[in-house]
């Protein structure tokens, strides 16, 4: 059957009850997580004025998903995602309540406000595993791609809505009060705000029918063996990630698509890393002109996640992957070109204000816009194939590797690339990105060919090869 339109098949999936209430739980959690992130930023830098502290807030975020990742998918398969997903919005909103309270009692110890920021981080690493399990529940085969695609363009949505829209507003707009004699500061009034999206997040979950998340593997499970096999779960959880990267290794074309996965990922850290150098070293704009340069490049995610389910379908994953790679790469390092040619054009007229140099500003803005649909090339393509690829009883932990991989290449870039970027200047930095997403695009074909070569032997092995180590 001919996969729906993009356009089409969006309306298609909103129109089901139950996808609806999946999608717009992510979205509510999504956008009130990055509402979160923002605060937490705001508060400690106002709090005390030090970037290194503001970066151990980032890694507070960060490292639960390279400690506890891989072990969340364990449990996940393990357990009923329905559940899963709706213990952890409430456990959220607790936190965010406990935010609420640490910021009334006192404000300027930050010890509580990095565990908590970890805890929720933490519970984050369960919920995730088990909403992408889920996804594939709730659609069939044709509309995989299209309700993945329209979870791309919610995750760059939320971003938007928690960064400039719901935090900033609140934090702007809602004035201090006292309440019996308590002083309720702005950010206290948003963390309150948050846990109830929370709470709203777990009724969305809740309503999702529990026969979607039956499993073929259920009927072997009965319920007075429930609290045996947690216990086992606990006592192999390593041994059962090995057996989720051994089912990775075994699958080349999932392997692959991990790696592709988790590259486009660390590129989007990348560019949030490198924002306010570039903007402020590279283009010598002001750091709070970084809306005009970023903004394009989130347009360019969203219409290029509308769009990609149609492209793939026509040019092949490998092939648009590996336009994206060349794509991203040719935008990278058209920047610092653009910027030395503006400096040759107006040696006397180059300013701080960007709004005076608007074909430089028109320039980069197309540049981003760009990038951000090259990076979408890489990131749905491979999205979809690690859920072609993924069979159900063993998605969880595939994702949550996934994820483990992601930040384990992540947690570096945070802690060293401004540093970087510092030692050796911008535009070595970026022809240094420009130079590893030609080698990546070009290693990807590489081993595409490579997989391609083996499809006859594969073709040829037992029919359930792949499901040897399956429960």
């Amino acid at each position: 059957m001919e996969a729906p339109a993009p356009r089409q098949g969006f309306l298609t999936l909103l129109r089901k009850k139950d996808f609806l209430c999946l999608w717009l739980a992510q979205l509510i959690s999504m956008t009130v997580l990055n509402a979160s992130n923002y605060a937490v930023l705001v508060l400690i830098e106002e709090v005390t004025g030090s970037t290194t502290l503001v970066g151990l807030a980032i890694i507070c975020f960060s490292l639960p998903a390279l400690l506890l990742g891989a072990p969340a998918g364990v449990f996940v398969d393990r357990m009923n995602r329905r559940r899963v997903l709706w213990i952890s919005n409430c456990l959220r909103a607790i936190a965010s309540f406990a935010f609420v309270i640490s910021l009334l009692t006192n404000r300027h110890q930050l010890l509580p406000i990095y565990l908590l920021t970890f805890l929720v981080s933490s519970i984050g690493q369960f919920f995730a595993p088990a909403e992408g399990s889920t996804i594939p529940l709730l659609v069939s085969d044709d509309e995989l791609m299209p309700a993945l695609s329209l979870f791309n363009i919610t995750f760059m949505l939320s971003q938007a809505l928690g960064f400039i829209l719901l935090a900033p507003l609140v934090l702007s707009l809602i004035p201090s009060f006292t309440l019996s004699g308590i002083a309720i500061h702005p950010v206290d009034t948003l963390y309150f705000v948050i846990a109830l999206l929370y709470i709203l997040c777990a009724l969305l979950t809740a309503l999702i029918p529990a026969s979607y998340f039956k499993q073929a593997r259920a009927k072997k499970r009965d319920i007075e063996q429930l609290t045996e096999q947690s216990l086992s779960a606990i006592s192999n959880v390593w041994q059962e990630m090995r057996q989720g990267w051994s089912f990775i290794r075994r699958n080349r074309r999932l392997f692959l698509a991990i790696i592709q996965l988790s590259f486009a990922g660390i590129l989007l850290l990348v560019i949030g890393e490198l924002a306010s150098p570039l903007v402020t070293k590279l283009l010598l704009f002001a750091a709070n002109d970084m809306a005009f340069v970023f903004a394009p490049a989130g347009i360019g995610l969203i219409l290029g996640s509308i769009f990609m389910p149609h492209i793939t379908k026509h040019i092949g994953k490998s092939r648009t992957i590996l336009i994206g790679c060349i794509s991203l790469a040719a935008c990278t390092l058209l920047l610092p070109l653009v910027t030395l040619l503006a400096h040759k054009l107006l040696p006397q007229g180059w300013d701080t204000n960007p709004l005076s140099n608007p074909l430089l500003l028109f320039t980069v803005a197309l540049i981003m816009f760009f990038a951000g649909i090259a990076i979408d090339f890489i990131n749905i393509p491979a999205q979809t194939a690690v859920q072609e690829q993924t069979p159900d009883w063993i998605k969880g932990r595939v994702l949550s590797l996934q994820l483990t991989l992601y930040n384990a290449g992540s947690i570096p870039v945070i802690l060293f690339i401004g540093a970087i970027a510092d030692l050796f200047g911008m535009n070595n930095v970026l022809g240094l990105i420009t130079a590893s997403a030609l080698a990546f695009g070009l290693w990807s074909l590489f081993y595409e060919r490579r997989t391609a070569r083996h499809s006859l032997i594969e073709k040829s092995s037992s029919p359930t090869e792949l499901d040897e180590i399956a429960p």
